[in-house]
This record gives structure tokens, sequence and C-alpha cells, in this order.
């Protein structure tokens, strides 16, 4: 698998930046301000116009009428912690930020409104997350969720909570896949 962090570093070695990376990494079409305000009015979200925030917005069309903002709220040591908004044009109203399935040995399942390590598949409208737990990212999780005309469904959930350097993301176990009905 390939990772925008790793893509990053050797873009940053090539001398460029994650606003040099093709379109295809993800199209960035203009924010309105009403996904703007909503997403500056998060407490914690910080450092809206600082060069690597700005870089590292994600947005891109989900169909004629919905367009995903893949917007960073903070950046920590080793992770990019993102938002989610879908804004649907027919329903310019409700737009609320997406919640979404997380895992962890401690608690379970349980509902998240952020996405770290995210990134976006246009082709096949899948959001992914590379939750690193440590660093050296031997740890964590890997959710992906694909866009379903009403909300984003888990179709994948890969978790590792041993952060003991016994495997790395490729061979970390899935916990959950999607499965259509009648399979």
């Amino acid at each position: 698998m390939t990772w925008k962090p790793r893509i990053s570093a050797l873009f940053l070695l090539a001398g460029m930046t994650l606003a040099s990376l093709p379109a295809a990494a993800g199209q960035h079409l203009a924010i309105p301000e009403r996904v703007e305000q909503l997403h500056r009015s998060d407490s914690e979200c910080r450092n809206y116009d600082a060069r690597h925030m700005l870089n590292a917005r994600v947005t891109a069309k989900l169909s004629a009428e919905q367009t995903l903002y893949l917007l960073p709220c903070y950046t920590g040591a080793y992770n990019v912690i993102y938002s989610v908004y879908v804004f649907d044009k027919r329903y310019p109203d409700e737009l609320k930020r997406s919640f979404f399935a997380g895992f962890s040995e401690e608690t379970g399942w349980y509902g998240k409104d952020s996405l770290i390590n995210a990134d976006f598949d246009p082709k096949t409208k899948t959001l992914s997350a590379f939750e690193k737990s440590r660093g050296l990212g031997d740890c964590g999780s890997i959710p992906k969720y694909q866009w379903a005309d009403y909300g984003w469904r888990m179709i994948e959930y890969r978790y590792w909570g041993k952060c003991d350097g016994s495997r790395m993301p490729e061979d970390w176990p899935v916990i959950y896949r999607f499965k259509k009905a009648g399979q």
C-alpha cells in the first residue's frame, strides 16, 4: 500500500510539495464559505491558514449534487487529523460533519467525527485513513469507507493494537469487511 505520508516525504526530498501532486491525488475545488465557517467554528481545529494545512485539503465531487471536503483540523508529530464534510446542494441547510466507526481494544467499536492521515480515491469514492498509534506506524488502524449515495459505508477495518514492532500495516488483521446481502 502507498500512504500519503510516505508520498509526502518523497516529494519533499525531491523539492516538491503536496500541492504539486497530480490532480489524481485529490481535486482542489473552492471551499464554500459555509463549509469554511463550520470548520473554523470547531474549537479543536487550528492553524487554518498555515501552508501545510492548505496543501493538505482535499475536495472532490461525489456526485452531481454532492461534494466532499476533507479538511485538516490539526497536526501532531506524525498525524494529520481531518474533519470530513459532505455538502449536498439539494439540502444546503443541512451541512454537518461526517461520523465514522472506530475501534480500540479498550472500548470496542465507537463513533468518531475525524480521521487521521486521511486520503480519498476519487475513482472508487473510497476514503481511507492510516491512524498510527506511534510514529513507527507498527500499530493503529486502517479504516476504509466508501461513499454510498447517502453516506459513508465502512468497507474494511484493519487494526493492530500491539506497538511492539511485530507487524507493519500491510500485515494488520482485517477485523471488519463489508459483505453485500447474500454473500
